[in-house]
């Protein structure tokens, strides 16, 4: 018996239990900050492509459809359903998740916006000093990003021979969906959906459905409707794996057999779909089930939001001055500068504003409570 014993117990050091999300998510360490990076340099990959040969060819990083941009954008949103959703359901606390989300989002917006119509409209503008500063749109551009409104354009005439003329960070028509989410990622705790596993899988089935039938017919609905199927599928699908995470372990074969599931799922209508079950199941495994060896890579600091903001502005202004002879040099140039500016973004812009998440929610709670005794 004794032997018996010791057998038993040397399978179960030979063949561990996976560990389930929700023992993964209480772990002081994990690799999502990699992951985040992994996803942003996904974005620049992708774009590397799309600003050199502008909206003449495909950008050739894409399988069955979906481009390597396209898939990297799905995963943040996967990944922020899930942490956002967490965040909340911890701390159901609305003030203090508004401040939190704004000292996020805000700061190196601002600085970028501003760095934009003070530094880069001047230098890549043909208009004059006078005609660009009594430009109507130089101001507008500012209001454009800092209300998530039309963050297509950019500081007047800029840039004006590349193949997207205008345009200064095309990637930040992202960051009003991320908005969005935060409203329903509140609106979801208020009302308690996230402490019911059936009624968060429910609201995904039914945000899936909604991306089946825009697909279906997409003469139908305009194009910010699709964006907004697409990306609450993905952040729903993030937010469902936390309502379900005691039951959902952190395995290898479960992130490969999602992968070759999308896989088989590639010809048709539900690949995107099934493609975000696939990022899931990487983001989950490389963010909780990568060996110990690993750990080391959980001190890299969040430069994510950083490249993500920046980096089409710099990979436009390298095809200005004409330092990018075809898409790959404008990739090896682009990426070290974009990590650059990111962490300096990190380090004096986005690190020092997360440090007062506490004491401005606690300064407001305190304003209001004084407002309300006078």
């Amino acid at each position: 018996m004794a032997f018996a014993g010791k057998a038993r117990m040397s399978t179960k050091t030979i063949h561990p239990i996976p560990p389930t999300l929700a023992q993964a998510l209480d772990r002081s360490a994990n690799l999502l900050t990699p992951v985040r990076l992994l996803m942003a340099l996904g974005v620049l990959l992708g774009h590397s492509f799309v600003v050199f040969l502008g909206r003449t060819a495909p950008e050739p990083l894409m399988l069955f459809n979906i481009t390597l941009s396209y898939a990297a954008v799905n995963g943040f949103f996967i990944l922020s359903g899930l942490l956002i959703t967490r965040s909340f359901d911890r701390r159901p606390d609305v003030l203090r998740f508004v401040v939190a989300r704004a000292l996020r989002l805000f700061p190196a917006l601002i600085v970028l916006s501003l760095v934009a119509i003070l530094v880069f409209g001047p230098v890549f503008t043909p208009l004059s000093p006078m005609a660009y500063l009594t430009d109507t749109q130089t101001w507008r551009y500012l209001c454009d990003v800092l209300t998530f409104g039309d963050t297509s354009g950019g500081p007047p005439h800029i840039f004006p021979n590349n193949p997207y003329p205008g345009e200064f960070s095309a990637s930040l028509w992202t960051l009003r969906y991320e908005v969005f989410a935060y409203g329903g990622s509140i609106l979801i705790g208020m009302i308690g959906l996230a402490r019911s596993r059936g009624r968060v899988l429910a609201l995904f089935m039914l945000s899936v459905l909604s991306f089946m039938v825009v697909r279906t017919i997409p003469e139908v609905f305009s194009k910010p409707f699709m964006d907004l199927t697409r990306l609450s599928s993905a952040y729903l699908l993030g937010a469902t794996l936390y309502a379900w995470r005691h039951s959902i372990r952190i395995s290898p074969k479960l992130a490969l057999g999602m992968a070759l599931l999308a896989l088989m799922f590639g010809p048709t209508a539900s690949y995107e779909i099934m493609l975000n079950f696939a990022l899931a199941g990487g983001i989950l495994l490389i963010g909780f089930g990568l060996p110990s060896s690993w750990a080391s890579l959980a001190r890299i600091p969040d430069l994510s939001y950083g490249i993500y903001i920046w980096q089409w502005p710099i990979m436009q202004s390298l095809y200005h001055l004409g330092y990018a002879q075809n898409a790959y040099v404008m990739m090896a140039m682009a990426l070290p500068l974009s990590a650059l500016i990111a962490a300096l973004s990190w380090y004096f812009i986005e690190k020092p504003a997360l440090a007062y998440k506490t004491p401005l929610a606690n300064g407001l709670k305190t304003a209001f409570k004084a407002r309300k005794t006078v």
